[in-house]
């Protein structure tokens, strides 16, 4: 390991699916963690199981500096997920949220940052087909999570004083999932099986929930990081029929439903939906899943001696069993949450107190 046994780590964002699996997996490594949370009652299961659990938001400098006292690294999972949130909502915390991290951990003398992006920072209406870290889209990123996500890597990566590396997952899913898994499951529900905008046969990149957390960890250890992205999926090469196929026989749902129209039409129809921030799919949606998408890992291979370890069959075993102890898809539907509105991060601003 690069770092001693019992290291302080920062999890930010450790009450969400991917925070909480890597808050978990530190402590079972034997770090010490400290956790950032905006209620520490959702927090109570890692604090029983050994995190420190240190009231705030990453609205605040001053609460992020306080948890990172005396941690030499730090993991910003903390995000909003949703690009059907608030604009000036993924603003204050995708971009803000993460500069707020970045000055707390410059000011307590943090060593590492391992900044969780995604790979919605090249989310254009293109095919990403053996895409690398060093391709952007030719077009224009497709929505505010895309151009928020790409603007806080961009930070993070900068930051003068640290040193700084991301992560970029593209559809992640596994136990826990609390954000695509619910929307899923409510639109298979209602629709009698999700919709695939397009044919099925576009090659699809995912990742897994352990993959990614073995990544982390990998980042956290790794050499010379600093300043660069990195690329982690699945190592299998699937389309989106079964991928969406297997996640519907998983989470006991219909099978997913091919379109019939052009892909054309799909976007035109989204697009207008989208406009008036009306129900039904967005343009992300549509592109998410009916263009192709894979990524070229290699970089993280090399430099983070990281590969794939949970295949998607093993992971969609360990995901069915989790779906039916849970209540089945049903239970699994109503985890669904509202999106963040441009009011409830304003109110968290407002309760910031100025920086010391």
């Amino acid at each position: 390991m690069r770092y001693p046994p019992s290291v302080n780590v920062l999890v930010t964002g450790a009450t969400g699916f991917v925070g909480a699996a890597i808050a978990k997996r530190l402590l079972a490594e034997g770090d010490s963690v400290h956790v950032l949370a905006r209620d520490p009652k959702r927090a109570a299961s890692l604090a029983a199981a050994g995190a420190r659990v240190f009231a705030g938001t990453i609205a605040d400098p001053n609460d992020v500096a306080a948890a990172a006292r005396g941690c030499k690294l730090v993991v910003h999972a903390a995000a909003i997920a949703s690009h059907r949130a608030g604009p000036a909502a993924l603003r204050w915390t995708n971009v803000a949220g993460t500069e707020n991290v970045l000055t707390a951990a410059r000011h307590v003398g943090v060593a590492r940052v391992v900044y969780v992006s995604c790979a919605d920072v090249t989310l254009a209406d293109e095919d990403r087909f053996g895409w690398n870290e060093d391709r952007l889209p030719q077009g224009a990123l497709l929505d505010e999570h895309a151009r928020t996500k790409r603007l806080a890597e961009d930070l993070a990566l900068a930051a003068p004083g640290l040193e700084v590396c991301a992560l970029r997952p593209p559809m992640l899913w596994g136990v826990g999932d609390t954000t695509m898994l619910p929307a899923l499951c409510a639109e298979a529900l209602a629709h009698d099986g999700a919709a695939l905008y397009g044919d099925g046969r576009n090659v699809l990149a995912t990742v897994h929930i352990d993959n990614l957390v073995d990544a982390v960890l990998a980042a956290l250890e790794a050499g010379d990081v600093g300043g660069r992205a990195y690329y982690v999926s699945d190592s299998e090469f699937l389309d989106a029929g079964e991928v969406f196929g297997m996640l519907s026989k998983a989470c006991g749902l219909p099978p997913p439903r091919p379109s019939g129209v052009p892909l054309s039409v799909n976007l035109a129809l989204a697009w207008a939906r989208e406009r008036v921030r009306a129900d039904g799919p967005w343009r992300t949606d549509v592109v998410r899943r009916a263009r192709p998408t894979q990524f070229d890992v290699s970089r993280a291979s090399h430099d983070l001696a990281w590969k794939a370890r949970v295949s998607v069959e093993d992971g969609m075993n360990s995901l069915a069993t989790w779906v039916t102890a849970t209540g089945g898809p049903k239970a699994i539907a109503a985890m669904q949450r509202k999106p963040a509105d441009d009011a409830e991060v304003a109110a968290q601003i407002a309760a910031a107190t100025p920086a010391r």
